[in-house]
């Protein structure tokens, strides 16, 4: 299935924004910088960038923490990042936050002894709801020796992150390294399809040219989109019993779906 929403590296398209976006995460971690603050829209491969993150580093050497619901309470947080990193401590009393952050940097000290080094991934950032968890997660950031990092912290989200980081200045400057992800230009809209039905095994032309245009104009350059979409229009075109994917099927599957462009939109969007 070429156009499924879920993160198969293998089926990864690596436009010249993504390169980018890879290239300075992975930067970061090798460098061992404190932080990356990465944002984009809705849909447009943040979640898939993670994980090509991880894929270009060994499981011996680096443990990934993910943080893929940070609609918590900072001692939830923490006790969320505590468990990930493998922290131990004892349940006989009540910990307290000061415990459970010892023991946090305990572990993470153990991993530095062990030459192994951990990044912290917190994904959907812009959905932390309380202002005191952005605050838990720069004092998290203090976790450090002094002669050494002991792990990177990398916050994905959509666009209003980097407004609510930077009323925290303490944090947004430890995010060092920063980069926005934009969508794709019509030209990559149209590789990324013919990658991906490469990838799935396709050895034939199967979109027409306007179907390409009216896909960008429809999805706007945005990668999940463009999947559903197109998923959608194979299989329309396949009860049709077409041979290709066209332009009257893509518009019937762009009403299913509500996604439509006015003419306006179009003669804006110019995608020669």
């Amino acid at each position: 299935m070429p156009f499924e929403n879920i993160n198969d590296v293998s089926f990864f398209y690596y436009s010249t924004k993504h390169k980018e976006a890879l290239a300075r995460m992975n930067y970061a971690v090798r460098q061992r910088k404190l932080g990356v603050l990465l944002t984009g829209e809705y849909g447009t491969g943040k979640t898939f960038l993670s994980r090509a993150l991880k894929k270009l580093f060994s499981e011996e050497k680096y443990i990934f923490v993910f943080v893929t619901n940070p609609r918590l309470k900072p001692l939830e947080f923490i006790k969320e990042v505590h468990y990930q990193v493998g922290g131990k401590i004892e349940l006989e009393t009540t910990p307290e936050k000061m415990d459970y952050l010892r023991s946090i940097q305990s572990s993470l000290e153990e991993y530095a002894r062990k030459d192994m080094y951990v990044v912290l991934i917190i994904d959907e950032a812009q959905s932390i709801q309380e202002d005191d968890l952005l605050e838990e997660i720069r004092l998290l950031l203090n976790i450090q020796r002094e002669d050494a990092v002991l792990f990177t912290l990398i916050l994905l989200g959509q666009p209003q992150l980097e407004e609510r980081v930077t009323k925290v200045p303490q944090l947004r400057q430890r995010l060092s390294i920063r980069y926005k992800l934009s969508s794709l230009s019509f030209e990559e809209t149209r590789e990324y399809i013919e990658f991906r039905l490469r990838t799935a095994g396709s050895t034939r032309m199967i979109f027409t040219d306007d179907a390409f245009r009216e896909i960008f104009f429809l999805s706007k350059g945005m990668p999940r989109a463009i999947n559903n979409i197109c998923d959608l229009s194979l299989l329309s075109a396949f009860i049709a019993k077409k041979n290709v994917v066209d332009k009257d099927t893509v518009i019937h599957v762009g009403e299913d779906l509500g996604e439509t462009s006015s003419p306006e939109e179009k003669d804006n969007a110019n995608p020669v």
